[in-house]
């Protein structure tokens, strides 16, 4: 009842809209000489330098349509204070894709106009005829609309997306998709939003919604009382072949340790896919932390029924599998084991801890297998780090030999010989073994001494992802860098001194503020923008004298996420309203608008899990497309190690030092799109808004929580669900299209 009045509000609004509407449909005529190249070109320039005033009315309002459609991207790719009269002029064009363009943008700069921005979406969306979906596009201004309302959220979203869900119409695929979005942005929706997509997912009289389920993988929380329902509509989904199959299998995920038969099911079926599977195995060791705790782990109990099952015979053709799809699942799986595995996991865990093949095996299995060994090792151990299983389940000095260790020396105190072993292991080839040793600096203050030098030897290092570790564990740790300070310490070797009374005055070491300090005046490139504030808020976090000033430099910086950090970290320690305003002057602009990809181009990779390959399409992502085919043409990606694969999501590569925090020295401003996230799409992967460089990723399974948010720049081939992290790109061949 409450949603009424706002409802009918938002209609109401739409005769203002429809108006404008028409007057631009009326001066919408076609251009039959076409956008003339400078046109184009300014408006490109300044989508990339985020000037929202180059882009002219002339432009928002031309009659070529094309022109219309860049300028309302490159308006919403901008999506500042500046942008928004040019984005509702875009809301209220005739053609489909401008309109998508303008509805992405508004959602995009809504943050303090909310209500403003969903009334006017929501007008637009009544001018649409709601049995007509007119023609296909790249960009659906029916899903941009409903999908932008999801992303502003508030009250009167809510209310007007659960009536579209229930409504069964054209806008109900869509809005099940916004809610989702919603309740991820914002902690959830209420009852109401909630029994309506757990109604559309049912069957009953009307086919299922198929993105129904969507919320329920994304929402932090959902009221145990619902639980039943999620999993009831979950298993009739799972027996509907599709992309979105997968949303039951991650709404289960959220469902408790009720849901866990049927993701074991999940698991144990061929029938299913590998993304399916995987996600069911990483699924039941989540749902034993969800509602009540029973006593006996419902989740991890199953988990180590199906890897009973699934744990491979030790002949050649099954061992073999293990280096295509198969080694995904069972990953996932040892996983799932958690520190504490069942006892009924022993049989299997044992089983794969002695896995081994006969005679000579190609590197690749042999990485796999070794993997597989000291992970079930590692479970098995249960903190022994000395255990013969985990000493003997790879080469020692490899990197899943040194993570079995550490995670088994990390499960208790480091003292002693622990420690020695942990220090060791803070100077390990593998760069991310060395991370994590420091990381776990947080969570052992009995390191000391030992903790305080891993962090000045990382805060020494040129490599960004470790410079950027152990500034991290500073800003979350700050006692975790002090010592005794130096006049309590001539105290106590003074016999004259009077007793001490209560804690000892502590003040940081001078060995990490030397090595901090450093770090901070080294010029690191533009594109390693979490190692730069990293080490501004360690700064901060021990109260240095140059942080505060530092912090300021850096809430003038040209790149607007460290912007966003410098004002958050200046907000914390002020008592007054900080604002961190874009500097005066353009921005340098991409050197790619100089000679962008005129034709799309496919990369063929030459892996350790075979031959792969990608198309990178300049449509929608010219600047980002021009890069990496660029990157590929000068061999950038020859040697480059896969550093993330999260098995039925995504694989993820392009920094040089293997860890996630590395790129090829520039910075690239984010090109994203109201596109969906379908399988094998391949992505710019970010750290924040214009933070790419030279890392992509390819997703495994429709992925709609990356829609918007990424920029997509084309699609990928082959069976990339057969990568494991580690897996090394040996070659690549540049191929461009006639």
């Amino acid at each position: 009842m409450r949603a009424r009045p706002f409802v009918m509000l938002l209609i109401a609004s739409a005769s203002l809209l429809a108006c404008t509407r028409d007057q631009t449909i009326a001066d919408a005529g076609a251009d039959a000489t076409g956008p003339t190249p400078s046109v184009v070109s300014t408006i490109a320039r300044a989508e990339d330098q985020r000037r929202a005033k180059d882009v002219t009315d002339a432009m928002t309002s031309s009659h070529d349509v094309t022109v219309r459609r860049r300028a309302a991207r490159a308006l919403a790719r901008i999506a500042d204070e500046a942008s928004i009269p040019g984005l509702m002029r875009a809301l209220s064009d005739e053609d489909p894709a401008t309109i998508g363009w303008g509805a992405y943008g508004l959602g995009a700069a809504c943050k303090g106009k909310e209500d403003a921005h969903v009334g006017a979406l929501v007008a637009r969306s009544v001018s649409f005829d709601a049995e007509k979906e007119g023609p296909t596009s790249v960009i659906d201004p029916r899903t941009a609309i409903a999908r932008a309302i999801g992303r502003c959220g508030g009250a009167g979203a809510e209310q007007i997306l659960t009536a579209w869900v229930r409504a069964r119409g054209a806008w109900s695929e869509r809005a099940a998709y916004a809610l989702g979005d919603l309740g991820s942005r914002h902690g959830g929706v209420g009852s109401e939003a909630v029994t309506a997509l757990l109604d559309a997912a049912s069957a009953g009289a009307n086919a299922p919604i198929s993105s129904a389920l969507y919320a329920f993988g994304r929402m932090p929380h959902v009221s145990e009382e619902f639980f039943p329902r999620v999993i009831e509509a979950a298993r009739a989904s799972l027996a509907i072949q599709g992309e979105t199959r997968i949303f039951a299998v991650r709404a289960l995920s959220r469902s408790g340790p009720g849901a866990a038969a049927t993701l074991a099911n999940v698991v144990k079926t061929a029938s299913f896919s590998v993304a399916e599977r995987a996600e069911a195995a990483r699924a039941l060791g989540q749902i034993d932390d969800l509602g009540a705790k029973p006593k006996v782990s419902p989740g991890r109990a199953a988990a180590a029924e199906a890897l009973g099952l699934l744990v491979p015979d030790k002949d050649p053709f099954a061992l073999m599998r293990l280096a295509g799809d198969d080694f995904g699942i069972l990953a996932m799986l040892v996983g799932a084991m958690g520190t504490e595995p069942p006892a009924s996991a022993e049989p299997a865990l044992y089983a794969l801890a002695a896995l081994a093949a006969p005679g000579a095996v190609p590197a690749t299995l042999a990485r796999r297998l070794g993997e597989l060994r000291c992970g079930a090792a590692s479970a098995l151990a249960k903190g022994a780090y000395d255990s013969a299983l985990l000493s003997k389940c790879d080469t020692p000095g490899t990197a899943a030999f040194e993570t079995a260790r550490l995670s088994a020396l990390t499960r208790r105190p480091l003292t002693g010989e622990r420690k020695k072993a942990w220090i060791l292991l803070t100077k390990s080839a593998h760069i991310r073994v060395r991370e994590a040793a420091v990381e776990a600096i947080g969570a052992h203050p009995e390191l000391g001494e030992a903790a305080r030098a891993a962090l000045v030897e990382a805060l020494e290092s040129k490599k960004a992802g470790y410079v950027a570790t152990a500034a991290e564990v500073i800003k979350k740790h700050p006692e975790r860098a002090s010592v005794i300070a130096e006049k309590e310490r001539r105290a106590a070797l003074d016999p004259s001194s009077p007793p001490p009374v209560g804690a000892a005055a502590r003040e940081v070491d001078p060995a990490i503020t030397h090595a901090l300090t450093q770090a901070l005046e080294t010029k690191w490139s533009d594109d390693l923008v979490e190692t730069r504030f990293a080490l501004i808020e360690a700064a901060l976090a021990l109260d240095m004298k140059s942080a505060r000033g530092l912090a300021t430099v850096a809430c003038h910086d040209a790149n607007v996420t460290m912007r966003q950090h410098a004002q958050k970290s200046l907000a914390a320690i002020s008592e007054s309203n900080v604002v961190c305003a874009a500097p005066e002057g353009a921005l340098e602009p991409a050197p790619e608008l100089a000679a962008p990809l005129a034709r799309a181009a496919k990369l063929s990779f030459l892996t350790d899990a075979g031959a792969l390959s990608i198309r990178f399409d300049p449509e929608l992502a010219p600047v980002a497309a021009t890069r990496f085919v660029a990157l590929a043409k000068a061999g950038f990606f020859r040697g480059i190690v896969v550093h993330r694969v999260v098995p039925g999501f995504v694989v993820q590569f392009g920094d040089p030092d293997g860890d996630g925090y590395g790129g090829a020295g520039r910075l690239l401003r984010c090109e994203t799109s109201p596109v969906p996230f379908e399988a094998l799409d391949v992505g710019v992967a970010l750290a924040g808004r214009d933070t790419g460089s030279s890392q992509i990723f390819v997703t495994l399974s429709r992925t709609p929580h990356l829609d918007g948010e990424y920029a997509r720049v084309g699609h990928a081939e082959g069976d990339w669900a057969a990568v494991v992290e580690g897996d090394v790109i040996q070659d690549v061949k540049v191929e461009e299209e006639k």
